[in-house]
Order: structure tokens, then sequence, then C-alpha cells
């Protein structure tokens, strides 16, 4: 099977390792703020999907629509490509 991938996509696989790091570093904080015993799963990842897609998308020095798009963009990779990371590491530190 052949997966063709778009030039936004491919900026997203580009920025998969920093955003894994960026992920990490938001679940050190929950832990350490003991959200995770307070928060469901879902909420996590909408938290934690919020502030990295803010962060980066902050750094990006876009404006206007290109920002709103790429952060949006961000949320959305997280929250499909992270799930069963984030998930995994909720359930062993609840």
């Amino acid at each position: 099977m052949k997966y063709i991938i778009t030039e936004n996509q491919y900026r997203l696989l580009r920025r998969d390792s920093d955003i894994k790091h960026r992920i990490d570093n938001q679940l050190m904080i929950a832990k350490l703020q003991n959200d995770l015993y307070y928060i469901s799963l879902e909420g996590l990842i909408l938290n934690i999907s919020d502030n990295v897609a803010v962060e980066m998308a902050n750094e990006s020095n876009l404006d206007g629509d290109k920002y709103i798009i790429f952060r949006n963009q961000i949320k959305q990779y997280i929250r499909s490509a992270f799930y069963e990371h984030i998930k995994e590491y909720w359930e062993s530190n609840k």
C-alpha cells in the first residue's frame, strides 16, 4: 500500500520528536501537580494538546489564519497520533 503525505502532514511529521518531548514535559508537570488523580483521560488529552499547540504556534511567528490553522493541526495531530502514549502514561500513574 502506498501512502501519500501532503506538505501539511510533513510539517507535523518533521516535528514529531519535538511534539513528543513537549507532551512528556506536560505529562511530568501534570504528575508533579497531582493532576493525574483528578482529571479524566479525555480531559488530560485535551489539556495537553491545547498547551502544546499554543506553545508551538506562538513560537512559529505566524499570525492570523495561518496561526489558527497551524495550532489546530497540532492539536488534532496530538489527539490522534499520541493518544496511546498519553493513555499509557495516565494509566501507569493513576
